[in-house]
């Protein structure tokens, strides 16, 4: 039982992880309903360019990482604003290819730049293990964790009880109608994908923390968009809920099937989950069903 609650302890630690990365998809799905493949590199870029700062320059933590944070809000707002706004009243694949397009020329700057090598972030959480009736819990982890919670509280209380959330939540709802209201759409799709890119650049320094980067980290992003659409793409509830069971049932699938099939299961249950759900709740678990009348 012990070994159960260990591995299920740190697929949670992992799912929060996936949950922050699905959280920054979703906040652009809500305002735009641009399913975005992008946000992959946007997670690489920002554990990058704060490694840039914190290693590389040796500077201090806060430091690193506010230009970390807006040097990847500025990649968001040029995504944006160069490729997706020019496609404003296009079908909305086109969007989602240019999004599809924009990971893959961003995965050939970030795989040039590391050149096959890996970068380990210097220690700038507390190290060590907490030990609690036999589990072993990473401090470093454990306070990513609680990081990844009170930022989904965060934007949850942003897209409620402020006055760009309550833009956000009337542009989602119907582009012309909330502009003929006053809200300039445009603006508020800027500010939504700055915001979703700094939600990005935490999730990926806290999984650089934690697996280092190196060329594979950007597909994070598909773990994301997998926790995204199980949770339903305009759902946070949905996304940290997931998120979270995702990283309980990977960690522990891994641990206790592993051994019979010969490794490997880590790398396909995301995928199994995604098809079982969108065979039984196409919109996500927690998802809105929308019907439309003719």
């Amino acid at each position: 039982m012990t070994g159960f609650l260990q591995q299920a302890i740190t697929g949670l630690m992992i799912g929060s992880l996936y949950a922050l990365v699905a959280a920054s998809i979703v906040l652009v799905y809500k305002a735009t309903h641009v399913v975005s493949l992008a946000h992959g590199q946007l997670v690489a870029f920002g554990a990058l360019f704060f490694w840039l700062f914190l290693g590389g320059l040796g500077l201090p933590f806060w430091m690193g990482l506010i230009p970390a944070f807006f040097l990847t809000a500025l990649i968001g707002l040029l995504i944006e604003r160069l490729t997706l706004r020019p496609l404003i009243g296009q079908p909305l694949i086109a969007a989602f290819l240019m999004t599809f397009a924009i990971f893959i020329a961003l995965e050939g700057v970030f795989v040039l730049y590391l050149k096959g090598q890996t970068r380990a972030l210097p220690t700038f959480l507390p190290e060590g293990n907490l030990d609690i009736s036999g589990l072993s819990i990473p401090i470093n982890q454990l306070i990513s964790f609680f990081v990844a919670i009170l930022l989904f509280a965060a934007v949850s209380l942003i897209f409620k009880y402020t006055k760009l959330g309550l833009g956000m939540r009337a542009t989602a709802e119907d582009h012309r109608l909330a502009q003929s209201t006053g809200i300039t759409v445009r603006n508020i799709f800027s500010y939504i994908w700055i915001l979703s890119a700094v939600v990005a650049a935490i999730a990926g320094i806290a999984t650089a923390n934690v697996m280092d980067i190196y060329y594979m980290l950007p597909y994070i992003g598909i773990n994301g968009l997998i926790v995204a659409i199980c949770g339903g793409l305009d759902s946070l509830l949905g996304a940290l809920v997931v998120g979270l069971l995702l990283g309980v049932v990977e960690n522990v699938g891994a641990a206790y099937l592993d051994p019979i099939v010969g490794g490997g299961v880590k790398d396909v249950v995301g995928y199994v989950v995604l098809l079982l759900v969108l065979l039984i709740k196409p919109y996500g678990l927690f998802g809105l069903v929308r019907i439309e009348r003719i």
